[in-house]
């Protein structure tokens, strides 16, 4: 399924209609992130050449970890571009990146009064980005109420704040070394100091907020989602210090010395956090190749169902299948599903297995996999791989099972017709046939008494070729019917034929009781075939027959010590032997080595 979409992708990319989209698309995300890259880079370039830092930390090392976290945003952004199904959480990322580097212009731009408002205004922007960023992990897309209004409040409060500068942001130029503000028309210092605090206290609010909600999150959350988000709480706990730390230095002028290194390490850890965890979910896809081992043989729905959640590490997993009959999704167990919907958790999403012939499962499964279409696609494949293979492997046990019941009901009918056949020779055209001999050896006496030697010696010749036509009446309805099978036993029979054979035989009979006649009939013909290949090809000097019945089961073992090298070949004796023994659900092995005879073993169902 996955290759096939892969395949079609790169079909579509190859028409003009898709390819354009696609160009477009890679080049607008190339032109991002060098803007990323080079506006940071430069920033740092141009701030060691002019010494001018402003309020930030001043240094090359400073320098190093500011460039540092933007590349660490730009490659983090490139590969959820690869990762993610959404586009969303790549933009933002690159999009922090290239407004991380607004602190950096500000001193920069100083001297120009249009530019440097905004500049000061969208310095804080990447805090915004990077806080949306956390909250749509991992999915890329806000999906709990909470979290748009979250991103909605920061909105307005950036926007605010953004205003504020605007319009009351006034600094002397003694004190900044700036021009005056061109926007500021209602100049107030208290207002853009209020506004600025606020701003920060607002910001540190929500970020709190956000940093409760997603550490109550990982701790209430599946394994899944707490081994996806390793790393997210402990980073968010570190920009919330970071944040109180800015803000303290804001209102009171405080210094953090070697703590200001910590907020930035902790805002880099952010995006290997997102992109780490979406390689975690996708490192699952690898072990849904198990399912299938597990599910091979039958879908056992309570097996599946826990090897299910073994494998993706979600303990909370349920599945629930499909009853036809009753039209409607039940649990593993049988019980039926909660009627408010498989997926009324909280945290839960929901995949829908279906195939050409209906619905099969739901699968109630942690939202933080719902993010890897791949690996969702593996869980289906597997599941419809497995629950097709158990289709297929019911309907040809079914149709081998009715295909042994044809064949068994053919042989038994020839069975019957073979020996009503014999019954209406012996009965009919053979007791016909003897009393006609009679007739004839009555009438050559008569012949013989009146002294007619000619016409005794033509009723002595007829009565040796009724004689003849006689023995060989007897030997066809022996080969359509062996009467020593209906006069005597298995042991008569075999007996029977081991003194009408050429070799010497050795015939043992071990059984307690008679045979199914089906049975009884297709042992003496495929002993006989034995017999007679053994005479006939082997150069044999001995034989022995060995029957024997081991509960249901009855073997016979026919040896002989000739050349050996005999083969199953289509048209020959042993394929005729193959199929008898087949026809009653038996087996027959052939067993012979050049110079030392051959073994043919006959296993043969008794019920059958």
């Amino acid at each position: 399924m996955v290759a096939a979409r892969e395949d079609l992708g790169a079909v579509e990319t190859l028409r003009p209609g898709s390819a354009r989209p696609h160009a477009l698309r890679l080049a607008l995300r190339a032109l991002a992130v060098t803007v990323a890259v080079a506006s940071n880079v430069l920033a740092q370039v141009v701030s060691a050449m002019t010494n001018d830092y402003g309020p930030r930390p001043s240094g090359a090392g400073w320098a190093i970890v500011f460039v540092t976290v933007a590349l660490d945003y730009v490659v983090c952004a490139v590969v959820a571009w690869r990762l993610v199904r959404s586009w969303v959480p790549g933009w933002l990322m690159v999009l922090a990146a290239v407004f991380w580097s607004a602190g950096a212009w500000y001193p920069l731009v100083r001297q120009w009064g249009w530019v440097w408002p905004w500049v000061a205004g969208v310095t804080d922007l990447w805090a915004v980005l990077v806080g949306i960023l956390v909250l749509c992990y991992p999915t890329g897309r806000l999906r709990a109420r909470f979290d748009r209004v979250v991103v909605l409040v920061v909105t307005i409060a950036f926007a605010i704040r953004l205003g504020g500068i605007l319009l009351f942001s006034s600094p002397e130029p003694s004190e900044c070394g700036c021009a005056p503000n061109a926007y500021a028309v209602l100049p107030s210092d208290a207002a853009d100091y209020w506004l600025g605090l606020g701003w920060r206290f607002v910001g540190l609010a929500l970020m709190l907020t956000v940093a409760a909600r997603l550490i109550a999150r990982w701790f209430t959350s599946s394994l899944p989602a707490r081994r996806v988000a390793f790393v997210m709480p402990l980073a968010i706990l570190l920009w919330c210090y970071g944040t109180v730390q800015d803000s303290l230095s804001f209102a009171l002028g405080w210094n953090g010395g070697w703590l200001q290194f910590i907020p930035p390490v902790a805002i880099a850890l952010i995006p290997p956090a997102f992109v780490g965890g979406v390689l975690y979910a996708r490192g699952l896809r690898s072990r849904v190749a198990d399912l299938v081992i597990v599910a091979r043989d039958k879908v056992d729905r309570a097996l599946w169902e826990s090897s299910l959640a073994r494998t993706l590490h979600d303990s909370s997993l349920r599945v629930f299948w499909w009853d036809e009959p009753l039209q409607r999704y039940q649990t593993s167990d049988g019980r039926p599903a909660p009627e408010a919907g498989p997926a009324a958790r909280p945290g839960r999403s929901t995949l829908a297995i279906d195939s050409d012939q209906g619905p099969i499962a739901l699968i109630e499964h942690d939202v933080a996999l719902t993010q890897d279409d791949r690996l969702l696609d593996a869980v289906s494949s597997a599941l419809l791989l497995s629950v097709d293979n158990d289709r297929l492997r019911a309907r040809l046990e079914r149709t081998i099972q009715e295909l042994r019941e044809s064949r068994l009901r053919i042989v038994e009918e020839g069975y019957l017709a073979r020996r009503q056949l014999e019954r209406d020779l012996h009965d009919g055209s053979q007791q016909q046939l003897v009393s006609l001999a009679i007739s004839l050896r009555i009438a050559t006496s008569k012949a013989e008494a009146h002294g007619d030697e000619e016409l005794a010696g033509d009723l002595q010749r007829s009565s040796e070729q009724l004689a003849d036509a006689l023995r060989e009446l007897r030997e066809l309805a022996r080969g359509i019917h062996p009467t020593v099978l209906s006069d005597g036993d298995l042991r008569s029979a075999l007996e029977e034929l081991g003194m009408r054979s050429h070799l010497p035989v050795e015939v043992r009979v071990d059984l307690d009781e008679r045979l199914p006649e089906v049975v009884e009939e297709t042992i003496y013909y495929c002993v006989s075939e034995c017999l007679a290949n053994a005479a006939k090809h082997s150069r044999a000097r001995n034989c022995s027959v060995a029957v024997s019945r081991a509960d249901a089961t009855v073997t016979v073992v026919v040896k002989d010590d000739g050349q050996g090298g005999a083969r199953i070949e289509p048209g020959g004796g042993l394929e005729g032997i193959r199929d008898r023994v087949e026809a009653v659900s038996g087996r027959a092995d052939v067993r012979s080595v050049e110079g030392l005879g051959t073994i043919i073993e006959l296993t043969i169902p008794v019920h059958a």
